[in-house]
């Protein structure tokens, strides 16, 4: 199954090295890809799933005071448990709603704190095998969760299917 693209509408900017899956970075490895966008830009599901958890995703109740307080949703559907990061989840998305490709789960918050000289608004998608119930961390030299994967492939795919054209990386040309 192809996903749709997750970000309703505004730019579709590939990561940078920072925002790619397993960039190692000042406190841990990445564990998903940053789909970089405009503040409130409104997020979609990828796949129909139920909601499994909505957390703490990022600042200081989430144990990352660095960044600014955000949430995640984490939905399973056929792919396996998808989590949707650095949102204002919708109130209206509880455990145990089902959602389709069509249902919003939230919009984006700022999530950077300072302005490093790249977006600091984005959607953090992270890709996990079924049954998962939260999101991971991956710490600094240690070896990749056994339950965490990669979903860059299939949202390139997601991005090619939705605009009939390659995804282009900053300053590179398409990837």
């Amino acid at each position: 199954m192809t996903w749709t693209w997750p970000l309703f509408e505004g730019p579709r900017v590939w990561p940078d090295r920072p925002g790619r899956f397993g960039a190692v970075r000042k406190h841990d490895v990445h564990t998903g890809v940053d789909l970089y966008t405009y503040p409130g830009m409104t997020v979609m599901a990828v796949e129909p799933g139920t909601v499994v958890a909505i957390e703490d995703y990022t600042g200081t109740k989430a144990g990352s005071p660095w960044w600014l307080d955000t949430e995640a949703v984490l939905v399973e559907g056929s792919s396996g448990v998808i989590c949707y990061g650095e949102l204002a989840t919708l109130k209206k998305i509880q455990i145990g709603s089902v959602v389709d490709t069509d249902t919003c789960l939230g919009c984006i918050k700022q999530v950077l704190r300072t302005n490093k000289g790249r977006p600091m608004h984005m959607l953090h998608f992270e890709l996990y095998t079924p049954g998962t119930r939260q999101s991971v961390v991956w710490g600094l030299h240690e070896p990749r969760p056994e339950n965490l994967l990669d979903p860059t492939d299939k949202l390139r795919e997601a991005w090619e299917a939705s605009t009939g054209r390659k995804l282009e990386y900053p300053g590179k040309g398409p990837i």
